[in-house]
């Protein structure tokens, strides 16, 4: 689940033009893998959408947009979901077709109709407190407030006129038809019709500074986990009706975090190396650092509890969930940067800067 560059469209028509098909399809620039029965769903650039096989055969799907694709999920019935540049939400049918439901457009839109609520519960507010406070304390604060949403009442006006900006970055499922996508600025967004509408949730977060969200995660219980810049870290034991901000022991950007399946085993990763472990779902974290120093962008945990985390120059790190502190580090001959790995059997399926490819651990 790895966070991928932030930016713009050249061409907002990219968002209504299918993806070329290509040849090369499966050496392009992979972004996430998706495990299926008989090999993997991948998402990449240029709305690149393909099955792959640890063989090596391959298919790239009709994918109705050319904006980049950062990750995918599948739901209980065989649907599955992906999200990528400019807010775009594709959902694919049990009949293999994929549409386009959702993009940065309807992001605005949300995003504006959300706004205008605010900003007219604030005037009331400031209406209501001029009426009872005894000093302007009250006031001066709430028309603070007021003032910088209409700043950003504006900044949605003029992004919905000049077209969408803000990717979405990573998709869970929450059980059932319920999913979360989640993406830069702060965007938390909801569905719980297995993503054929979405809801703005971003104020649910404790998130003033709209620092960007980079990866989402449930564990078996049902808790839901964030993470993202400056250390941000949410989880939600309610199927994310409510969130509670994490105490994460380190400040910096993180990429992605992973959990383990019948455990309360977490493992979230970054900037240069920094990897945080946490054995009680969350309620306590480990602060670690692989020496070689390269940003962590993608990672699993295997059932056996073998963590394996991948990143820029090639970089392979893996541990064990009960000793963090031991870690074992390789490099891919091919210096790639890798965004996203799976463990079959004794190989590494690696997605990223080159395509996908299996490598056997020994």
């Amino acid at each position: 689940m790895a966070s991928q560059p932030l930016m713009a469209s050249a061409n907002v028509e990219l968002l209504n033009t299918p993806a070329l098909h290509s040849t090369r399809a499966a050496h392009s620039v992979i972004t996430n893998l998706q495990p299926l029965n008989d090999g993997y769903l991948l998402t990449g650039e240029r709305g690149l959408l393909l099955q792959w096989r640890a063989d090596g055969h391959w298919q790239q799907q009709d994918s109705p947009v050319s904006v980049g694709l950062t990750a995918v999920t599948l739901l209980a019935d065989g649907s599955a979901v992906a999200v990528g540049q400019d807010a775009a939400i594709l959902r694919r049918t049990r009949d293999g077709a994929w549409q386009k439901v959702f993009d940065g457009y309807d992001l605005s839109r949300l995003q504006i109709n959300a706004q205008e609520a605010r900003r007219d519960q604030l005037q009331q507010l400031i209406d209501d407190t001029g009426n009872n406070a005894e000093d302007d304390a009250d006031i001066e604060e709430l028309e603070y407030q007021l003032e910088e949403l209409e700043f950003a009442l504006e900044d949605s006006q003029a992004e919905l006129e000049s077209g969408p900006n803000k990717p979405l970055l990573d998709i869970v499922v929450a059980g059932g038809n319920r999913l979360y996508a989640i993406g830069a600025y702060g965007t938390l967004l909801r569905s719980d019709d297995g993503g054929d509408s979405w809801q703005l949730r971003s104020a649910s977060l404790d998130n003033p500074d709209r620092f960007h969200l980079s990866a989402i995660t449930r564990s078996d219980d049902g808790s839901l986990y964030i993470v993202g810049e400056s250390g941000l870290g949410f989880v939600s034991r309610d199927g994310g009706d409510s969130w509670e901000t994490m105490d994460l022991p380190y400040d910096g950007s993180l990429f992605g975090i992973v959990s383990q399946a019948g455990s309360g085993n977490l493992v979230a990763f970054g900037l240069q190396g920094h990897v945080l472990v946490s054995r009680d779902g969350g309620n306590s974290w480990q602060h670690h650092k692989v020496e070689a120093g390269a940003s962590l962008l993608g990672g699993t945990i295997d059932d056996s509890g073998r963590v394996v985390l991948v990143g820029h120059g090639g970089l392979i790190a893996s541990f064990a969930i009960a000793e963090p502190a031991v870690i074992s580090v390789r490099k891919h001959p091919s210096g790639a940067a890798f965004s996203a790995v799976a463990v079959q059997g004794e190989q590494l399926i690696l997605a990223g800067q080159f395509g996908v490819t299996a490598w056997n651990m020994n």
